[in-house]
């Protein structure tokens, strides 16, 4: 028989005193309710150490009830099992490895904090999580499921074969190791689309839509749609800019000078919410997925692709339905009206990022063949290159009153890898440039518009809100500036947002660049969707909402029809709005860490085919197992174990940040430049694993 974990025993235990806290029990019964062969003894020795950790009382012997006099707290296990978060007040704290063991990532725990400010698991309250997913293993007859992101493997029942990936739904928590019955099978592990499946089934992330959900997306493009009051703006100069492998198309611009000189400009939605009707089926679907989901190689739609690629999507040269917004410009760059409303357009070009950045550079409309969508020369209009000289130069003015309202201006490159036969061949490097911006400013300009627009009718909305930083977080990133060599001034700044994009000018050609906005980025608040408007820090923005992308996301498709309750002076359904606000806010949360172990998977992929090449690499990250690498050239992280930095035996300093050798004192900190080797990698754990060979000279 395998030995039992006390531990987890004692959790056990622990968890009836909690559920009951009005009951006293003794040996047989507490026995009676652990169901495992222990002798009583051993039973009220571990029933001793709880009562001296005050979670429990004794009543004389063998007699035992719950301590009400302790001040107990809620928390929750974070997925890498570092730290637990505190439900309440969102304070992390770090546990240690005899803390974690027999706790699983999202388990809910009570916990007290002790006179040293240490944190005490008390119980396991409940579990998050029962699925999971992982590799089978057949060992000594028994189907054993590994690689699950638990410290600890499972015994599974079921039919299977060596390699599979499945997803396993735990039914019994022993004290050895827990058991479960497989769900289903995905596939083999050493296929690509079987490791994106399995990432998806990871986040509990539908792939795929029902049979009923594609046949309600067939009906609605095949029907005769009811005609509204539009406005009909398609003999006006209409483009969308995208990316190249773009195949929804959500947002359009138009171009248009006014008799008084001054120029109209057009920002055009797709009107999504006129092909799905509220409470159907189909919006049901949508709400639930809450968002696309955006892989390194696929995305995974949250409407079927008849209407996201095709019936909503601002094709080229297609009749369409749009939400405008509808905004005039005077020659210094004010807005001097603006106008929502229901139009129909047709766009006169599709671009892509790169062309219209060609454009932007050059002053040219003929366009060379290695840049353009098809591979072919072509030329654009006079109007249209007039037009995106003109939008350029408004969105620079708007980016820069951004900046003295307080925007804080991230850079970061974006690493692309192109996939043949669901292997990664190669990788891009994409920057945002002037054509990016461009969009991105009439895009922020339209959510803007829209959020004081239902603002100031006093109706409940759905806005895009960012909360201030926490102090302790900024605290931290001032110390990890310093660390660096920075003298930066942000928590005592009388305007926090200056003072941070002060800290990225100083990083902008540095090595350490990307290091920077890692921490930068971590240690801001998560923006997320709410009906309680409380500004979006972030961006600068006493107002802000997310209107522009309703075919990827669901809360956009709300705040169209909010708009339009508005426009049209109608009551709109707004009970659970703020439930729909925190669905969503986890949905796109859900999205996000799938789209980041999608591409650390493509990371191992690629890398495996690079076993034993050399690279230059900044250290990205330090801890007590080693230090984080990112290659330059490709963007890749990895670790190396603190064994293979040459010259000496390295520990953590965590006070510094550094790495420290023992003998040479020869110290690796965050930022440093090294040349690396790569060792190996491991596709299951999507790690790499380098070897430092010298500093960079």
């Amino acid at each position: 028989m395998q030995r039992i974990n006390l531990e987890i025993l004692e959790r056990k235990i622990t968890f009836l005193f909690f559920e009951n806290p009005k009951k006293t029990y003794n040996l047989k019964q507490i026995k009676y309710f652990v169901g495992a062969k222990i002798e009583e003894r051993d039973l009220l020795k571990i029933l001793h150490s709880i009562s001296r950790k005050n979670y429990i009382k004794e009543h004389g012997r063998g007699k035992f009830s719950f301590n009400k006099n302790k001040l107990y707290k809620t928390g929750k296990i974070l997925r890498k099992k570092k730290k637990i978060i505190d439900l309440e007040s969102s304070v992390e704290f770090k546990l240690t490895k005899s803390q974690k063991t027999g706790l699983f990532p999202e388990d809910i725990v009570y916990y007290l904090i002790d006179k040293r400010d240490r944190v005490n698991i008390a119980s396991l309250k409940h579990r998050e999580l029962t699925k999971y997913v992982g590799v089978i293993k057949k060992e000594k007859g028994l189907n054993i499921l590994k690689n699950t992101g638990l410290d600890t493997e499972i015994i599974v029942k079921g039919k299977c074969d060596e390699n599979d990936m499945v997803t396993a739904h735990i039914t019994d928590w022993k004290y050895t190791l827990p058991e479960g019955k497989i769900l289903k099978i995905i596939g083999n592990k050493e296929d690509t689309n079987t490791q994106i499946h399995a990432i998806l089934e990871e986040y509990n992330l539908p792939y795929f839509f029902s049979k009923s959900i594609e046949n309600e997306a067939k009906n609605i493009s095949n029907k005769k749609q009811k005609e509204e009051n539009r406005i009909d703006l398609r003999n006006t100069l209409t483009f969308t800019i995208d990316p190249e492998d773009a195949k929804d198309f959500d947002d359009a611009l138009s171009f248009k000078k006014l008799k008084n000189k001054n120029i109209e400009i057009g920002i055009h939605i797709a009107d999504v919410t006129h092909y799905i009707q509220e409470n159907t089926p189909l919006d049901e679907e949508a709400r639930k997925r809450g968002t696309s989901v955006y892989l390194s190689d696929r995305v995974v739609p949250m409407l079927p692709e008849t209407l996201s690629n095709d019936l909503c999507s601002l094709n080229p040269n297609e009749d369409k339905n749009v939400f405008s917004v509808l905004v005039e410009i005077d020659k210094e760059n004010n807005i001097r009206k603006t106008c929502f409303t229901k139009s129909k357009i047709k766009s006169n070009e599709r671009m892509s990022y790169e062309e219209a950045q060609y454009v932007l550079v050059k002053n040219k409309k003929e366009l060379p063949a290695e840049i353009t969508i098809y591979k072919k020369k072509r030329t654009i209009s006079n109007e249209l290159k007039e037009a995106l000289l003109c939008l350029n130069s408004i969105a620079v003015d708007l980016k820069k009153k951004r900046k003295q309202e307080g925007s804080v201006f991230f850079n970061k490159e974006e690493v692309r890898f192109v996939v043949e036969n669901g292997e990664p061949v190669d990788y891009n490097i994409k920057t945002q440039k002037e054509a990016n911006h461009l969009i991105e400013e009439f895009m922020l300009l339209a959510n803007v518009l829209v959020a004081k627009k239902i603002k100031e009718n006093k109706r409940t909305a759905v806005f895009r809100v960012h909360d201030y930083p926490d102090e302790n977080k900024i605290i931290e990133l001032e110390r990890f500036a310093k660390n660096l060599g920075y003298n930066v001034n942000i928590s005592n700044s009388k305007n926090i947002n200056d003072a941070i994009n002060s800290f990225l000018k100083l990083v902008e050609s540095k090595p350490e660049k990307n290091v920077v906005d890692m921490m930068v980025i971590r240690s801001m608040s998560k923006a997320k969707y709410s009906t309680n408007n409380i500004g979006h820090f972030g961006l600068g923005f006493d107002d802000y909402t997310h209107f522009t992308s309703p075919i990827r996301r669901y809360p956009d498709i709300i705040v169209h029809r909010l708009l339009n309750a508005v426009l049209l002076n109608k009551s709109s359904a707004q009970e659970s709005l703020e439930n729909t606000c925190l669905h969503c806010s986890k949905m796109e949360e859900l999205a996000t860490k799938a789209e980041r172990s999608s591409i650390k998977m493509m990371q191992v992929k690629y890398m495996s085919k690079q076993i034993n090449k050399k690279f230059k690499a900044v250290v990205s990250g330090i801890i007590e197992r080693g230090v984080f690498v990112e290659i330059k050239e490709n963007k890749c992280e990895g670790l190396v174990r603190m064994k293979d930095i040459p010259n000496d035996y390295f520990v953590y300093d965590s006070k510094n940040l550094k790495a420290v050798g023992q003998h040479t004192h020869e110290e690796y900190s965050l930022g440093d430049e090294v040349f690396i080797k790569v060792l190996d990698t491991d596709l299951d754990k999507k790690q790499i694993n380098f070897k430092i060979l010298k500093r960079k000279e």
